[in-house]
């Protein structure tokens, strides 16, 4: 099954905050997919009008749509510890701002596995609904939770009845038309309604270093949030603000933004400047940038050895440093996935395999891509597969 974006598909995009199109450049970002023989890119750009960031030359909707549906590199059936303390906190924002009754016609939007939506089950709310594009995520929602969630987008669901809350926990960074999509949105709620959004929030990218450089340029994340944009958005769409926090995420190592609104009659009239986005998007920059200089020397030392190596990890880190650094000329044998539809396909000509597959190269270095799940990874190797060979990973003070 084939996850890669169509390159025909990619378009520039006005500002989706204020319909401005003159754009400040910020950062040109390149990504390097399954099957493709060189990189594509997107540009992050500022609105010089109202100060929005959002990422420019990129897939329209319909085939980031595709991309959702066909994707099974998100499908978790259980969460990491930490990722389901975020997703109670994101529910505890909501239960504490918004009042519901348990009767109260629920549907998120963008449920995955109905990870998020679980929360509210588990609190009693019994009219309960999801949209989920992904037919693979929809099942794991029925499966381990029973949850009732629909295999389609923004614009295909139509309910017969109008919510009292929707929900759209870590989507909007993720939709091309924002305004299409919020007044999708509007029309799902009855009067007076509620949406609860959460979003990376971008003012606090540039505060300090990333985990993983560039980390928050994932092709998917195409629009970089402040509460100020935020809010012209949902105001301009006919919502006022109930409530609102920036809040730490310990799983990512970032900040979330936090929001609530309120369904009005009509829109609101001004608009406020976003200051805060583009000097936070650019200091981010300069940040990733420093962090990536000692993976550059690691790669450099990968090089000039020549020794077979094993990269884990055919996902977002492996593809930016392929494309930001020199690894791409290393000795790579193979590249290792736990994503089984990617088994088979290649990057840079890499065969991507199952992890099983090291068994038959004993000895090599394995250079783990990954810092979310390095600790893991590196157990795995040790404790599995019995691993003598070199292991290394972003954080030269684990390494073996």
């Amino acid at each position: 099954m084939s996850t890669t974006i169509p390159l025909s598909a990619m378009t520039a995009r006005r500002c989706e905050a204020c319909g401005g199109e003159d754009q400040e450049p910020i950062h040109r970002q390149h990504f390097l997919f399954p099957g493709l023989a060189q990189p594509v890119h997107y540009d992050v750009v500022a609105c010089r009008g109202c100060g929005f960031a959002f990422a420019s030359d990129i897939p329209d909707q319909s085939a980031l749509d595709r991309f959702y549906r066909d994707s099974g590199h998100h499908l978790h059936a259980e969460l990491p510890p930490s990722l389901q303390r975020i997703h109670g906190e994101f529910f505890r924002f909501v239960q504490q701002h918004a009042g519901l009754e348990s009767d109260a016609p629920i549907l998120d939007i963008g449920s995955g596995m109905g990870h998020f939506l679980s929360h509210f089950q588990a609190a009693g709310f019994r009219s309960l609904q999801g949209v989920e594009p992904s037919q693979a995520a929809v099942d794991l929602a029925d499966r381990v939770y029973g949850l009732q969630v629909h295999a389609s987008t923004i614009d295909s669901f139509a309910p017969s009845t109008p919510f009292a809350l929707v929900t759209l926990c870590g989507v909007l960074e993720h939709i091309a038309d924002l305004r299409h999509s919020i007044r999708k949105v509007s029309a799902l709620l009855g009067d007076g309604g509620l949406v609860f959004l959460a979003v990376p929030d971008a003012p606090t990218f540039g505060r300090t270093a990333p985990t993983e450089p560039f980390l928050e340029f994932a092709l998917e994340h195409i629009n970089f949030f402040s509460a100020t944009s935020l809010d012209n958005l949902m105001r301009a769409a006919g919502f006022e603000p109930v409530a609102a926090t920036s809040q730490h995420n310990d799983f990512y190592d970032n900040s979330y933004l936090l929001a609530l609104y309120r369904k009005t009659a009509g829109t609101r009239a001004g608009r406020v400047r976003d200051e805060a986005t583009a000097p936070s998007l650019r200091a981010y920059v300069e940040l990733s940038r420093q962090e990536l200089r000692p993976v550059e020397a690691l790669a450099a030392q990968l090089v000039a050895s020549r020794e077979p190596l094993l990269i884990w990890g055919a996902g977002g880190l492996t593809s930016r440093l392929l494309c930001d650094t020199c690894l791409g000329q290393a000795n790579i044998i193979a590249i290792v996935d736990r994503n089984t539809d990617l088994h088979g396909r290649q990057l840079m000509g890499v065969p991507i395999e199952a992890p099983d597959s090291i068994r038959a190269r004993p000895g090599m270095t394995v250079l783990i891509a990954s810092t979310t799940y390095a600790a893991e990874i590196r157990a795995m190797l040790k404790e599995r597969y019995a691993w003598q060979g070199r292991i290394i990973s972003l954080d030269p003070g684990a390494d073996a």
